[in-house]
């Protein structure tokens, strides 16, 4: 059987982990070669750690360092940063963006893409970069008709499931329960952005705990011959 290889495309550092974290540490534990692609280092965002470790100058090289932490943990493969600005992608030409993740996929080879849905990713830069993405994943398409592109969500799947419903997309849940120790380990090298969720750093049994056993994506269906 041929390995599985699955490329992430998200927009700042701590997105594969607080969403799909379990998901890609299961990708991973299956022998899936997993690459995450990160378009920005999140060097925009409130959060500097609780207590504070670092400042707005310091922040994106800090946060880059997570991300490095949290792959291991999850035990990805590789990770690829686009380098943009954090909260510049919607101004980035889609073309542009399209080009690099074009590469990237004709590197890799994938047989499955995860993204944001290019309309409901509740922030500008999720909705740029899975719209690139799916972009991408189109084109990557007409050369291997077995690609499976999945769109994540933060929210419970019943709850989201009624927006995505009028799509062409197929809601499936996933049991990362046999994951969450990898997920926690992510999640706690997200320090400077999980450091306000207490429940994080208490025993690692009520860590646990606290964090979500199930994940929810839906996949996209298209045709060769028309836009997703």
């Amino acid at each position: 059987m041929n390995r599985e290889k699955v490329i992430a495309v998200f927009a700042h550092p701590d997105d594969e982990t607080f969403i799909c974290g379990g998901i890609l540490a299961r990708y991973a534990a299956l022998g899936a070669d997993v690459t995450l692609v990160c378009a920005t280092l999140g060097e925009m965002g409130r959060r500097m750690g609780v207590p504070p470790i670092g400042d707005r100058e310091s922040i994106g090289a800090i946060r880059q360092r997570e991300l490095e932490e949290a792959a291991r943990a999850l035990n990805l493969s590789r990770v690829k940063r686009l380098g943009y600005r954090d909260k510049t992608l919607e101004i980035i030409p889609r073309t542009e963006l399209v080009s690099r993740l074009d590469a990237i996929f004709e590197e890799i080879e994938p047989t499955v893409v995860l993204t944001f849905h290019p309309e409901r990713g509740g922030h500008n830069d999720h909705c740029a970069i899975g719209e690139a993405a799916t972009e991408a994943a189109e084109r990557w398409f007409q050369k291997n008709a077995s690609l499976a592109l999945y769109y994540i969500t933060f929210a419970n799947g019943e709850k989201r499931q009624e927006t995505f419903r009028a799509m062409q997309l197929n809601h499936e849940a996933h049991d990362v329960s046999a994951y969450l120790q990898q997920k926690l380990e992510a999640f706690r090298a997200h320090r400077t952005q999980s450091g306000l969720h207490r429940a994080l750093w208490g025993s690692a049994k009520q860590a646990k705990q606290s964090l979500s056993a199930t994940e929810f994506v839906w996949r996209v269906s298209f045709s060769p011959h028309s836009k997703v």
